[in-house]
């Protein structure tokens, strides 16, 4: 009895020295970012440094620091605790800011378009990067993976992880139309290669199962998953319509309550249905942002807003920093993997991203009777693709899954993260002024009527809305005032 509550004090103590030493390195990356911010204007060197840099560079150098001291206990707390901090803890704030402070109306402008690339683009990444590493196996001269382990490979790395890409677009007020494509698509990606990524575990573990079981579960758990989320956003919506139409008096608490607990009940009933809840905090996020925001008063959009922005840029600096960490301070494979396999696997997400963008693009422009996707848009979309922190904390939980294959998978993502971070990251900007991608001086862009049957349909499903949905859910007071900002931000 003695030893095992000496054990578990012993447990406590490293949990609480990696938190503490976390909490130490958030502040101290706050304050170096804002001293960068300061000098960063007159700097020749800014159009190549951004953040995620400087935060991963911090864990890099902490890594360093705890190896020298043989903080084992403190980097083992921190290996064994992030997957599931990240899955469970960080992300969905994360997904849900994302979510609820984008601007709805330019988001359901190219609504197909974003789920094109962020769900069936997915779905070919996941296919040509398992197809590539499975057949570069079957050569001889790389390390092989089974055709089940590619196949879970392929769908963690698929997850794109643009932040670097989205805070060169606020600084450099480039075209909309491509910003939102980016984050709608980063909204969505995450959701999608988590929820493949699931099924690619079903299919390991019961490999009797037929590959369009897998694809017809796939598709059938995200859609359930999508209405749970927009079912409760909506619920949300109509309790705070209520509340302002019975009482005059002031609801900040129940405001505060429905924004940070309703996305939670959202994430966990999807969860306990055995459906993705990442998906489902994510529409919630949406459906909030479209039906319940503008039932919120004015002081409480405001509030809201910074809290959220201020909670997902801490928990995305602190995935950076847990990635800078486990390139020094974690064993990797780095034998195992090989030189050969980790330029295959390199090469096939490359090529992977680039067929996605591609056939995406020609479908939606097919579509498109104006406002097509042009070529140097299509090469910044496939530059963007950037893996990091859910790549990074799926291969950490396919250690735990399979302990050979998952520390290959680890070492070969933390590698391409650090390339992604630190050479893809350098040339963001540099990019968008040689792609001509900035909008013009005047700061307007101008985006012309779509015609034809799909802009149609919009215009029917927008309809539809504003009758059935939005006239029922928002304050008309409200919905005005909304209205308003979305022609001024235009």
């Amino acid at each position: 009895m003695i030893r095992q509550n000496q054990q578990l004090s012993e447990k406590t103590a490293s949990i609480s020295d990696a938190i503490l030493l976390m909490m130490a390195l958030l502040v101290l990356n706050q304050i170096i970012i804002d001293l960068f911010n300061r000098i960063q204007k007159t700097s020749p060197i800014k159009k190549f440094i951004n953040p995620p840099m400087i935060t991963t560079t911090i864990g890099i150098l902490a890594g360093i620091v705890m190896n020298e001291i043989e903080a084992d206990n403190a980097m083992n707390q921190i290996r064994k605790g992030f997957s599931s901090l990240f899955l469970i803890v960080l992300l969905p704030p994360i997904l849900f800011e994302s979510a609820v402070n984008m601007e709805t109306q330019p988001f359901f402008q190219h609504f197909g378009t974003i789920h094109l690339y962020a769900i069936f683009g997915t779905l070919i990444s996941i296919l040509i990067t398992t197809g590539m590493i499975y057949l570069g196996g079957l050569t001889g001269f790389v390390t092989a993976f089974p055709l089940n382990l590619a196949f879970v490979y392929g769908s963690l790395i698929s997850a794109t992880d643009p932040v670097s890409v989205i805070g060169a677009l606020k600084s450099m007020e480039i075209e909309k139309m491509l910003s939102i494509l980016i984050f709608g698509e980063s909204i969505l990606n995450d959701a999608v290669s988590l929820t493949s990524y699931e099924a690619a575990l079903d299919f390991y573990n019961d490999s009797d199962q037929g590959v369009g079981w897998v694809i017809l579960g796939f598709f059938f758990e995200f859609i359930l998953s999508i209405i749970i989320g927009f079912l409760i956003g909506c619920l949300s919506a109509y309790i705070l319509k209520k509340r302002n139409e019975d009482s005059q008096d002031s609801i900040a608490e129940l405001e505060n309550i429905i924004m940070f607990i309703v996305p939670w009940v959202s994430y966990l009933i999807a969860e306990a249905l055995e459906f993705s809840g990442i998906v489902s905090i994510i529409f919630c996020g949406i459906s909030m942002a479209r039906y319940a925001i503008p039932n919120l008063s004015k002081s409480g959009r405001k509030s809201i807003s910074k809290t959220y922005h201020s909670l997902s840029s801490t928990f995305e600096n602190l995935t950076f920093l847990f990635i800078g960490i486990g390139l020094i301070g974690f064993d990797l494979y780095w034998d195992q993997m090989g030189v050969g396999l980790f330029l295959i696997t390199f090469f096939a997400i490359l090529f992977a991203r680039l067929a996605n963008i591609v056939s995406m693009s020609f479908i939606a422009n097919w579509f498109r009777s104006a406002n097509k996707i042009n070529k140097n848009q299509q090469v910044f979309l496939w530059f963007s693709g950037f893996r990091g922190a859910m790549a990074y904390a799926l291969s950490l939980e396919s250690c735990l899954q399979f302990e050979y294959y998952g520390n290959i998978m680890l070492t070969m993502t933390i590698l391409i993260a650090i390339i992604n971070i630190y050479f893809q990251g350098a040339f963001i900007i540099p990019l968008i002024e040689i792609l001509n991608l900035k909008l013009p001086q005047d700061g307007n862009e101008e985006e012309k009527p779509q015609v034809g049957c799909l802009a149609r349909c919009k215009y029917a499903i927008g309809q539809f809305d504003e009758k059935f949905i939005s006239s029922n859910l928002i304050k008309q007071e409200e919905k005005k005032d909304i209205e308003l900002q979305d022609v001024e931000k235009q």
